[in-house]
């Protein structure tokens, strides 16, 4: 027997029954706020990925006098001194004469007189420092008014609580070597030495620059004035 094809039959599957599941709004709140915070977890982890790898790498700068001076400051001494500082010191009673006269109350260690930056002249005041504090108070209390050389001498003793080692910081000073003297001095070895011929190119070059300049401003207040380098000068 010959079976009978269905003409023209087309089969629809069975629909599935949509599942419907009871959500709290509090459940859908939550995971909608946590979501929110791991996206703005995650922009603020590739703005901070984009400006590392756009910004150049800064090297620390070392600043080693700094560093030196700290060093010095942090050193604790292992036993106490005594400090007396005196003022309305006479002119000539300076480091040595100080030193030679103070030895006669015990031994000393360091003498400092203030002195001006710029002269290298003494200020007036200083500090001594002396081996064991009892010695500094009995100097103290046995030198404070004492008259020398037409001035009444203040001696006055500094106990250990109000001590700080930058009384004696730096490198003393005298009236030959001073700060200002050896800057001077430094800049003047590096005027004086032979320039590059690069150096001396922008030096000659940032003079005419100038020079321009100040043309232009006397022109425009009514001075016609040109100046000449002595090298473009003909003899």
């Amino acid at each position: 027997m010959k079976l009978k094809k269905k003409a023209n039959t087309v089969r629809i599957p069975p629909l599935k029954r949509a599942i419907k599941v009871n959500r709290k709004s509090s459940d859908i709140e939550g995971e909608s706020a946590v979501s929110k915070a791991l996206k703005n977890v995650r922009k603020v982890f590739e703005k901070k990925t984009v400006e590392s790898t756009n910004e150049e790498p800064k090297l620390p700068i070392k600043s080693y006098r700094t560093k030196k001076t700290k060093q010095r400051l942090r050193k604790k001494q292992v036993y106490p001194r005594g400090i007396v500082y005196v003022g309305h010191i006479p002119h000539g009673f300076y480091e040595e004469q100080m030193t030679d006269y103070f030895k006669q109350f015990g031994k000393v260690t360091r003498v400092r007189v203030a002195r001006s930056k710029n002269t290298g002249k003494s200020r007036g005041y200083g500090y001594i420092e002396f081996m064991h504090p009892e010695v500094a108070k009995i100097a103290a209390e046995t030198m404070h008014n004492y008259l020398m050389c037409g001035r009444l001498l203040k001696a006055t003793y500094i106990p250990p609580e109000r001590q700080h080692p930058r009384y004696f910081a730096g490198k003393p000073w005298t009236e030959k070597v001073y700060p200002k003297k050896e800057n001077r001095n430094a800049v003047n070895k590096v005027r004086n030495a032979n320039p590059k011929k690069q150096e001396h190119a922008r030096f000659v070059q940032s003079t005419r620059d100038k020079l321009s300049a100040l043309e232009k401003k006397l022109k425009e207040k009514g001075f016609d004035l040109k100046f000449v380098p002595a090298s473009d000068v003909k003899a």
